[in-house]
């Protein structure tokens, strides 16, 4: 028996498009869900052979090749990576951080540093249902719970907004890779067409993710179709050097990794 091929896939609604398509393949194909913290760990012990992580992870790895065209990004308003914060942005002091996503955490010390000239003292966010509690001035929460909270008594920054306003570049969150030297044959065009029929499939994703996380269809759908974006042309990779550049500069990641393209 051949030995099925092992995706690492976040289990955001962000990323149900990605894997839409894959559906037809489960005698072939086996997705393991994680949060995006863990999948490039998972890729390093060969655990997965491909898998969607943080974009900040390509970069301090250095051991990576990505899949060319796909991303998760957005151009402007995302929703889904906010600052919830009890205090006007500018007074924040304190900040706990979503530890299941690193792009995310990244992105936000490189905004509340250079946009707003913050420092604020950072601690680790687990308990990711409620915030009410917190004691900090502000939490960052990202996917899912972040489309579910109650916005309505925190000051909340869309860190996708934030970027955008800063650059005027669309902010990569993830990618596709696989190991650097690893020939998986025909996974790009396998991903990039599972890409496309998810994409071809929205409304009905939409659907099935209003169900499951109880929010209104069309929210979902327009979130699917405005505020995510999947994918990795030219704008994106200048997004995703920018962003790498910023990172450097804050100590965030080292500095000299190239930006590699697989070639299965």
């Amino acid at each position: 028996m051949a030995k099925k091929l092992r995706l690492g896939i976040v289990p955001y609604m962000n990323a149900k498009p990605l894997i839409y398509g894959l559906n037809q393949y489960t005698d072939s194909i086996v997705l393991s869900f994680e949060v995006p913290s863990l999948l490039p760990t998972m890729l390093n012990n060969d655990q997965i052979d491909v898998a969607i992580i943080p974009s900040i992870e390509y970069f301090r790895s250095g051991n990576y090749a990505i899949i060319p065209d796909i991303s998760i990004s957005s151009y402007g308003t995302v929703e889904s990576v906010k600052i919830f914060s009890k205090v006007p942005i500018q007074n924040i002091r304190t900040a706990a951080l979503d530890k299941s996503s690193l792009t995310s955490c990244a992105l936000t010390k490189i905004i509340f540093k250079e946009q707003y000239h913050l420092t604020p003292y950072y601690t680790p966010w687990d308990n990711r249902d409620d915030i009410s509690g917190a004691n900090v001035d502000a939490v960052l929460l990202i996917g899912d719970n972040a489309m579910k909270m109650n916005e309505d008594e925190y000051v909340t920054l869309d860190l996708g907004q934030a970027w955008f306003e800063y650059t005027g570049l669309p902010f990569v969150y993830a990618v596709w890779v696989a190991k650097k030297g690893h020939h998986i044959p025909g996974i790009n065009k396998l991903l990039r067409d599972a890409k496309e029929a998810g994409i071809r499939s929205v409304k009905a994703l939409a659907t099935i993710e209003s169900q499951r996380l109880q929010l209104i269809q069309e929210r979902c759908q327009k979130y699917l179709t405005n505020s995510i974006h999947y994918n990795l042309d030219k704008e994106e990779i200048t997004g995703l050097q920018t962003f790498y550049q910023h990172a450097t500069s804050l100590g965030l990641a080292p500095a000299g990794v190239e930006i590699v393209f697989n070639k299965s």
